[in-house]
């Protein structure tokens, strides 16, 4: 029942080990039978944290743009250790983790263009900081795309 229970699980999506544990456990399975399937389905491979870790950066960075602050923050909360997070989140250098931020930025300032100068900057700054980025990344971000824009509008 516990086996089936946690294939289906995969089925649906892919789990880490600590997470599909905890839903097994929400979903009534023994702490024992749970550490059994667990273990038996690592050995054949349908659960592997490293290729988890991975998978999970490679979709959400690019997809919701999403810092490294944030994408370390979700896979621990996902039960991930550290030492397979830092493998995983390391092709999020800076210059990526740059070039995101300016792109939620941009996408912000296309609907705050019409707010003061002061307001939108606040606005696109806290909604950089809430995806995980420093505060001196988001301010000169939404700096950079308010001045973008207020280009581009110049010019027509």
């Amino acid at each position: 029942m516990t086996r089936e229970m946690a294939l289906k699980a995969l089925d649906r999506r892919a789990y880490g080990k600590v997470e599909l544990a905890q839903y097994l456990a929400r979903k009534g399975a023994k702490d024992v039978v749970i550490t059994q399937v667990l273990n038996r389905l690592e050995e054949v491979g349908l659960i592997n944290d490293s290729a988890f870790a991975e998978q999970w950066v490679d979709t959400r960075q690019p997809g919701r743009l999403l810092s490294r602050r944030a994408l370390v923050a979700e896979l621990r909360r996902k039960g991930i250790e550290d030492d397979v997070i830092a493998d995983a989140v390391e092709s999020v250098d800076h210059d990526v983790e740059t070039a995101s931020a300016l792109e939620l930025a941009r996408r912000k300032a296309r609907g705050a263009h019409e707010l003061d100068r002061a307001v939108a900057m606040r606005r696109i700054a806290g909604a950089l900081g809430r995806k995980g980025y420093s505060g001196e990344l988001a301010w000169s971000s939404a700096r950079q795309a308010l001045d973008e824009l207020a280009e581009s509008r110049d010019q027509v």
